[in-house]
């Protein structure tokens, strides 16, 4: 019964969660009716009511994992280190940080060096930035994910 109770009060929160967000999502059709699942975008989930998908987004330093585990938003601490910035830090604009624009702790974020001193700017809507292995820039989560070798979360 307490179980019972747990997993409806769970469903009641996603319900009052998805009425506050108000907006579908990227995906068109409903993966799955009674579980969430994770879009490309490592911060993005959605879920289904009543055949409509709904998009949501885990707080700042958690991402969404789905394994056989665990599904739901976890800190960025737990997760595969190569799946998040951890060590990211504001560049000192010296050398090579003056050139090249660095990671952020934000995956979709990135800093660039200035005149002005350091911008923090945004890759745009289903990008994140890679400054790893030859690869530079803002790439579709897709693309992100297999040079991070970060399929998983």
């Amino acid at each position: 019964m307490q179980k019972t109770l747990l997993i409806f009060l769970g469903l009641l929160g996603v319900c009052w969660s998805a009425s506050l967000v108000g907006t579908t999502g990227d995906q068109e059709a409903c993966l799955y009716e009674d579980e969430i699942w994770g879009g490309e975008d490592i911060r993005k989930f959605y879920f289904c009511i009543n055949g409509e998908v709904y998009e949501d987004t885990c707080d700042t330093d958690y991402y969404f994992v789905r394994n056989a585990t665990y599904s739901g938003c976890l800190p960025s601490a737990l997760m595969n280190p190569q799946c998040v910035n951890l060590d990211a830090v504001e560049p000192d604009c010296e050398g090579l940080s003056a050139e090249q624009p660095q990671p952020t702790d934000l995956l979709n974020q990135y800093y660039l060096c200035t005149d002005d001193g350091v911008k923090q700017l945004s890759c745009g809507e289903d990008k994140a930035f890679i400054n790893q292995d030859g690869y530079l820039g803002c790439f579709p989560w897709t693309q992100w994910r297999t040079l991070r070798n970060c399929s998983e979360g």
